[in-house]
């Protein structure tokens, strides 16, 4: 059984590194996998903009501590891209990860979905 799911209820834009606010991590523990789209509608900037994306994963709500890495995007190098990622080994909680954000004055606008499954 599969369950639909949306971890930017919004499009989130940002112009530096920066993580999902840890109250806003989705619960999964009743799952085993999770199949991700990412859609990137604005890539900004100059000289090669690039933007690094990924799911982490973790056990708790309260600390930052002890969140690893479940997979990560390909580097986005373009607007209107999607991609599909496919992550397993997941504990409690995901979240997304803007992990790396490189060029002039860069700025990268995406969604999240996907679907939850049981192994």
């Amino acid at each position: 059984m599969a369950s639909e799911f949306n971890l930017t209820p919004q499009p989130v834009r940002t112009t530096v590194v920066t993580k999902q606010p840890i109250q806003q991590s989705l619960d999964v523990s009743e799952f085993d996998i999770a199949d991700l789209l990412l859609y990137v509608p604005a890539l900004e900037g100059t000289s090669s903009p690039t933007a690094t994306i990924r799911v982490i994963t973790g056990m708790q709500l309260d600390t930052e501590d002890g969140w690893v890495v479940a997979g990560t995007f390909a580097v986005v190098t373009a607007t209107n891209t999607a991609q599909k990622l496919r992550v397993g080994e997941l504990l409690k909680y995901i979240r997304w990860e803007v992990s790396g954000l490189t060029g002039t004055t860069p700025a990268v606008t995406f969604l999240i979905t996907g679907m939850l499954r049981k192994s």
